[in-house]
């Protein structure tokens, strides 16, 4: 069964989704669950988790432990697309407790206002070191300017010993390349249906 929302026709894996109680709309994969049915979400939150098992099998390359979030912040002051992109990327690595990261793939979707990336980080879980893991983190900003708004959405893929290995030799590792799709539709979806959200 394909969903469709807005005109936007969903793919196979990826079903419609209604954030910020309705007010705009993409996809996310099958077997993701809303996080705020399971904790507290800031208001400028949207919180995917993959809820899948192993046995589970959904054929778009994803794994068990990814998550997404999409995130209304206040727009940057860069008017260059790729400097704003990385202000918010050097914000999503520093939660994650490193400051060091590489882009592994970037594309403009759209100029001025759309950019795409796939970047790889030392992550510290916990803020130990002890407990540091690479992790490919998929990262878009939609610029909204009429809102003063950029929506941000990152997908974070923990690596296997492998798939690490993998992209420290910036080789983008088949599961990243999977998320990277995704991240790519859900850009490609992601429409603005109540302004009255930004009021």
């Amino acid at each position: 069964m394909v969903a469709t929302t807005g005109g936007h026709q969903a793919s196979m894996s990826n079903n419609a989704v209604e954030l910020y109680g309705g007010a705009i709309t993409t996809v996310v994969p099958a077997g993701f669950l809303d996080a705020s049915s399971l904790r507290e979400v800031p208001d400028t939150q949207e919180v995917y988790v993959n809820s899948r098992r192993d046995a589970d099998k959904f054929g778009d390359g994803l794994a068990t432990n990814e998550s997404i979030i999409v995130d209304l912040l206040e727009t940057v002051d860069k008017a260059d697309l790729r400097e704003a992109w990385k202000f918010h990327v050097d914000d999503l690595t520093e939660l994650n407790g490193t400051s060091q990261w590489e882009t592994l793939q970037e594309d403009t979707v759209q100029q001025g206002t759309k950019l795409t990336g796939l970047v790889v980080e030392v992550a510290n879980k916990w803020g130990k070191q002890d407990l540091a893991q690479t992790v490919v983190v998929g990262v878009a900003l939609i610029r909204l300017p009429q809102f003063d708004t950029d929506a941000v959405i990152s997908i974070n893929v923990p690596l296997t010993e492998e798939e690490a290995s993998q992209a420290r030799n910036n080789e983008v590792p088949a599961r990243c390349r999977a998320v990277y799709r995704l991240l790519q539709e859900m850009v490609d979806r992601f429409v603005v249906v109540d302004a009255s959200l930004f009021a």
